[in-house]
């Protein structure tokens, strides 16, 4: 009797075992979506610019860096670093006799790649926040420098210039340009930019002894457009980070064969130290009492 009750027992465990586990189907459009993280914020404020929309400004750059730091791990991003593709054009990979960057195209089924560097990546903000406008600041821009590529500086003359943007100098006293800033700007108001017309400044501030300052103004701002160093190096800021472009940066983690930082880049104002002397400059308050929260 007992084997009876153990054969019946057995027969039904197996039975159960064998039944077949039915999966709920998987919603491929949706566990993208779902995977989808933001690393940059969009901003959530009303624009308070006049002539010039911060908040559409802004959300082009979240745009862009949210698609590279989705698609950097696994299936690589559009956006690619200038420097990157330099050193890059040129190596061949053995068995395809193709180079990496025409390997990395193929990958991305030709779909159109978008080359990045500090004053590109500054420029897309630029164009998004004035809109059809900046088509009138690409001619004045021709105007003045012919076919010349954009620099910080040559915007940011135009901006002051024809757009009533005020411009500060934020400058350490470890610049080799220290002496010359302040006596330029204590008898023209200007800030000189080689053999290039100079830019006016509404103040200057000391790194080392004006920090709480500087604060105060850029987080007054919810963007501002920025260079260093005569402007070997251009970058914008969202309150008190200076967000930058790296040229280096790879588009995808498995060509990222020097192992560089990211293509996109975020630093307080106060940690950044790359360079000595930086001018940020910022549109004109449609109220200029009001004064933009941090976000």
């Amino acid at each position: 009797m007992k084997r009876t009750i153990y054969f019946i027992l057995a027969f039904a465990l197996l039975c159960n075992t064998c039944k077949e586990v039915v999966k709920e189907p998987v919603n491929i459009a949706t566990e993208k979506e779902d995977s989808f993280r933001v690393f940059t914020a969009p901003s959530q404020l009303r624009n308070e610019y006049s002539n010039f929309n911060s908040v559409d400004a802004v959300n082009k750059i979240a745009e862009i860096e949210n698609e590279y730091f989705n698609s950097y791990p696994t299936v690589g991003s559009i956006y690619y670093g200038t420097q990157w593709y330099t050193d890059l054009e040129q190596r061949t990979i053995e068995k395809d006799s193709i180079s990496v960057f025409q390997k990395y195209g193929l990958e991305k089924n030709n779909i159109k790649l978008d080359s990045m560097h500090c004053t590109i990546y500054a420029v897309k903000a630029l164009e998004s926040g004035f809109g059809t406008e900046f088509e009138a600041i690409k001619k004045k821009h021709k105007a003045i420098w012919s076919n010349r590529e954009y620099a910080g500086w040559s915007l940011g003359y135009i901006l002051t210039k024809f757009y009533h943007w005020k411009a500060y100098l934020i400058i350490s006293k470890n610049s080799e340009e220290y002496t010359s800033c302040l006596s330029n700007f204590k008898k023209y108001k200007k800030y000189h930019v080689w053999k290039q017309p100079n830019i006016p400044l509404e103040g200057v501030f000391d790194v080392n002894e004006d920090m709480s300052e500087i604060e105060q103004l850029l987080n007054a701002n919810e963007f501002g457009w920025g260079f260093s160093d005569q402007g070997w190096h251009t970058w914008i800021t969202r309150f008190d980070s200076l967000k930058e472009c790296n040229w280096w940066g790879a588009p995808i983690r498995k060509y990222d064969e020097e192992n560089n930082k990211p293509l996109f880049l975020k630093t307080k104002f106060s940690n950044y130290s790359d360079y000595y002397s930086h001018v940020v400059i910022f549109p004109p308050k449609i109220n200029p009492e009001n004064v933009v929260p941090t976000d």
